[in-house]
């Protein structure tokens, strides 16, 4: 027993002079110090009574015992406080801690707060910005091809009298002087007859086409907008792909020009903010023509594949209508998907993206609109976004 006794002592001073090793300050350090001192202490007490039983000194044994209960009543008291004073300390710097990271936690919170309401009043002001600026252009072309639309019907009937005129001059004098003769001749004026028609009517097209993008573009402003109404859906995905047109022809590795298949349902107007969700749309199909690009420079795309956007339209079996944007980019891993509406976050590289684009998409559809929309995709295979928004006109949701 006194040798096992020795042994747990032994071991007990060897742990005692490791944690030594850990404290700083230095009343903390004293205190374990005279732990110490006392372990080696009764650790001489073993040896003393070895001593003792071995040289047959029994006499001597009972002082000893007496001290060593002594001084083991003084050294448990001793690590008692000992204990006590270091778990109390080790609490405070628990309580501490636990109160310096709650409040570093909530100063990052309302850090991330402030940056994102900054980030987002930056957004806004730049879709508003590029609203104004759409809407700016719109009407500067606006005036010059509604003059060219409205002169040409004039120009299309006094051609046709001028026309006219010839045919009457020609029918009364058949013969000519020569030197009309010749002046007809270098004209070619039975070309000019057939053509010029044609002329007039691709004049006519061109026009008609620059209108509806006027209208187009006008449709995705809607700066006068701000307040819910009832609006078609299909108009604004429209204008959306007219802002984006340049986008969707070949370019960089990109050879092929994105195919936009548009599988619209008959579905009615619905009560939205018609502006606010146009960002939504532009964000979407945006990412999508980033992804085409994104698979087309990785050489992942197949030679004979299509660079495709569906967009479909649907009702839905709880008085809500799908909207359905699939691309068959380059995809996003599981795990980028559950991210993807985080502010912040991005997988394009710096300068191309800060990560706030589908995070207020989402506040748009989920807070402003009371909808839903979800990412699902497989890498290197496309992804598709599924928004889903109510039909119900009675129900006001908040708007920011």
């Amino acid at each position: 027993m006194i040798i096992l006794g020795a042994g747990i002592m032994g071991l007990c001073i060897f742990r005692t002079s490791k944690i030594l090793t850990l404290f700083e300050i230095e009343a903390d350090r004293s205190s374990w110090q005279i732990m110490y001192r006392l372990m080696i202490f009764f650790l001489c007490n073993y040896s003393l009574l070895a001593y003792l039983i071995s040289a047959r000194l029994f006499e001597w044994i009972p002082l000893l015992t007496g001290m060593v209960f002594f001084f083991g009543a003084l050294f448990v008291w001793f690590s008692v406080n000992v204990y006590y004073r270091t778990l109390n300390r080790f609490l405070q710097i628990q309580d501490k801690y636990r109160a310096a990271k709650e409040n570093a936690e909530t100063l990052l919170f309302q850090l991330q707060k402030v940056q994102q309401s900054q980030l987002q009043s930056i957004h806004r002001e730049t879709m508003l910005a590029l609203g104004q600026m759409v809407a700016g252009v719109a009407h500067e072309i606006n005036n010059p091809v509604s003059f060219i639309e409205g002169n040409l019907g004039y120009v299309s009937s006094y051609t046709k009298n001028l026309l006219d005129l010839l045919d009457t001059y020609a029918s009364v004098y058949p013969n000519p002087d020569s030197k009309v003769i010749n002046a007809i001749a270098s004209s070619d004026l039975e070309f000019i007859k057939s053509d010029f028609p044609s002329i007039l009517n691709s004049m006519e097209s061109g026009t008609t086409r620059i209108n509806e993008i006027v209208q187009s573009l006008s449709s995705f402003s809607r700066l006068n907008e701000t307040d819910f109404k009832k609006a078609d859906i299909h108009e604004g995905i429209d204008s959306t792909l007219t802002i984006l047109s340049h986008r969707l022809n070949s370019c960089g590795h990109r050879t092929k020009h994105i195919a936009v298949i548009k599988e619209y349902g008959e579905i009615s107007k619905i009560y939205c903010n018609p502006r606010i969700l146009n960002q939504v749309f532009f964000h979407v199909i945006n990412n999508a023509i980033d992804a085409l690009n994104k698979k087309a420079a990785t050489s992942q795309i197949e030679e004979e594949e299509t660079p495709t956007i569906r967009i479909c339209t649907s009702y839905s079996q709880k008085n809500e209508i799908n909207i359905q944007i699939i691309d068959n980019g380059s995809g996003i891993t599981k795990e980028v998907c559950k991210n993807i509406f985080r502010p912040f976050f991005t997988t394009k590289p710096v300068g191309q993206g800060i990560g706030l684009g589908l995070s207020i998409s989402h506040q748009i559809i989920v807070e402003q609109h009371g909808g839903t929309i979800k990412c699902t995709s497989t890498e290197n295979q496309g992804a598709e976004f599924l928004i889903t928004l109510p039909i119900d006109e009675s129900l006001k949701f908040s708007q920011s």
